[in-house]
């Protein structure tokens, strides 16, 4: 089997030398010291009972959710719960449909897994939601699996439980299975943070505590999934990683209690500066976008001057020192994705570069 690249990751993970780094898509990372629970080295161990999770890991996500523990299947990470979703979901030669824009590696699994992949355009002129028609229509062309992310990664849009419901009896109705990627969905607050599973069986939802946690380093994910869908994730561990890291799932659901206090303590400076961002694309003639629904990221479109995003990332970077994520890592050359949870005053600083360039443009 041939390994293609998942070249933004590539990117991503050789940041270099910078002097703001704006391409990171979550939360800072947290250090053992700044986590609200005390971790003493006497109360862990390197390993444990964790034959497809730990237990108690396991049924703290599953009360977080309000679902049953044999729904949930731990992961190390989001991206091996969509690893697991396209094997386990379609069999191979099958047509799994992705959203465009999208993250790379959502594309790029179900390639190297043999899967025919199709589009589902998400259009800016539409504010980047999910037309239904162009939903019935990818299913129509066999479509057993489809891909969304909610928030969508690059732009930041929500898809509301009213939108998610009508995809969710459609695929029902075809015999088809939406996967959704739910990392970025706690940024947002009440209803519009409540996971989309349960609508009916064909909902799968995947998460972490990568983003909005800042606890990326646990590799701690998970999917909620129909016992059945969930039994053969578990059976599909046995081929990928035997068990996880039990150190990992251990702190992991230590931690699980306290997440809200984790989350509380960053969003208002997110929104202050989402708030930034609102009135900074609104000075800028050069710029749209549609704004972001919440979470760290949104995905301006150069207009007029060159309009070529990759250029003006690559320009921001050589003269400012400030690293952007180019767009043609989501299929949108024109654009570009600036993530902004960092300090106000460092994004001041970066906008202000922006601006500069800008004016050039």
């Amino acid at each position: 089997m041939k390994i293609e690249p998942i070249y933004y990751l590539e990117w991503a993970k050789f940041p270099g030398k910078v002097r703001i780094n704006l391409s990171r898509s979550g939360l800072p990372d947290l250090s053992l010291a700044e986590l609200p629970v005390k971790l003493e080295l006497k109360d862990l161990d390197i390993s444990g009972p964790n034959p497809y999770g730990y237990q108690p890991l396991i049924e703290a996500i599953a009360k977080r959710y309000g679902v049953n523990p044999e729904e949930v299947v731990p992961t190390q990470g989001a991206s091996q719960a969509i690893f697991m979703a396209c094997a386990c979901l379609v069999e191979s030669g099958n047509i799994v449909a992705v959203e465009k824009p999208a993250y790379e590696p959502l594309l790029r699994t179900p390639q190297l897994l043999g899967k025919r992949v199709v589009r589902l355009e998400r259009r800016m002129e539409n504010g980047y939601r999910i037309d239904l028609d162009d939903f019935r229509k990818v299913l129509d062309a066999g479509a057993k699996l489809v891909i969304l992310t909610n928030l969508h990664n690059p732009t930041g849009v929500w898809l509301s439980r009213e939108e998610i419901g009508l995809l969710a009896a459609e695929a029902e109705k075809a015999g088809a299975y939406v996967f959704l990627d739910e990392i970025y969905l706690e940024f947002l607050s009440g209803v519009a943070s409540q996971s989309a599973f349960g609508f009916n069986d064909r909902v799968i939802v995947a998460s972490s505590l990568t983003k909005v946690y800042g606890l990326g380093g646990l590799r701690c994910g998970w999917v909620l999934a129909p016992k059945e869908i969930a039994s053969s994730f578990r059976r599909l561990m046995d081929y990928l990683i035997v068990e996880g890291v039990f150190i990992s799932e251990k702190i992991a659901s230590l931690v699980f209690p306290h997440l809200d206090e984790i989350r509380a303590r960053s969003l208002p400076v997110i929104e202050r500066n989402r708030q930034l961002l609102v009135e900074f694309v609104a000075s800028e003639e050069k710029l749209r976008w549609v704004e972001p629904a919440g979470g760290v990221v949104c995905f301006p479109r150069l207009v007029g001057g060159r309009g070529n995003g990759d250029e003006f990332s690559s320009e921001l970077l050589s003269e400012a020192g400030i690293r952007i994520v180019p767009g043609s890592f989501f299929e949108a050359p024109e654009h570009f994705r600036l993530g902004y949870a960092v300090p106000t005053e460092t994004l001041v600083q970066a906008l202000e570069a922006v601006h500069s360039l800008l004016a050039r443009w």
